[in-house]
């Protein structure tokens, strides 16, 4: 009678240990796809920040082209002494003109571009 009892209780440890196992081996896939997800999303932040960088730079870039075709259009200006860089809207001229008219004319046609907030006008002012 002693060996039923004793291949019972050694069956129900066994049971034991084993559902013991497995709810051990759920909290672990629980935890790994938690630290999945937050490692996905910490990637997708990334790439959202480098498209938004990315994007600035094109817009910048585009602004640039735009401010001097404004200028190579106007026929008062010679616009082939004159820099245009742009940095987060910021348009910067740099170079010489003839007349603080031309600067001021400059000014003005970068400031009518879209997406220009705000001019930074370092021309310089020389007779040539």
């Amino acid at each position: 009678m002693k060996k039923p009892i004793i291949a019972i209780a050694a069956t129900v440890c066994l049971f034991t240990v084993a559902g013991c196992s497995q709810e051990s081996a759920d909290s672990e896939t629980e935890e790994a796809l938690s630290s999945a997800e937050r490692t996905a999303d910490k990637m997708g932040d990334a790439a959202s920040a480098q498209m938004e960088e990315a994007e600035d730079y094109f817009t910048d870039a585009a602004i640039t082209a735009r401010v001097k075709t404004e200028l190579f259009d106007n026929g008062a200006l010679d616009s082939s002494k004159i820099s245009v860089d742009t940095r987060d809207g910021t348009v910067y001229l740099s170079g010489t003109v003839t007349a603080d008219v031309e600067s001021e004319t400059a000014q003005q046609l970068a400031e009518g571009v879209d997406g220009v907030q705000d001019v930074e006008n370092n021309l310089v002012v020389s007779g040539y």
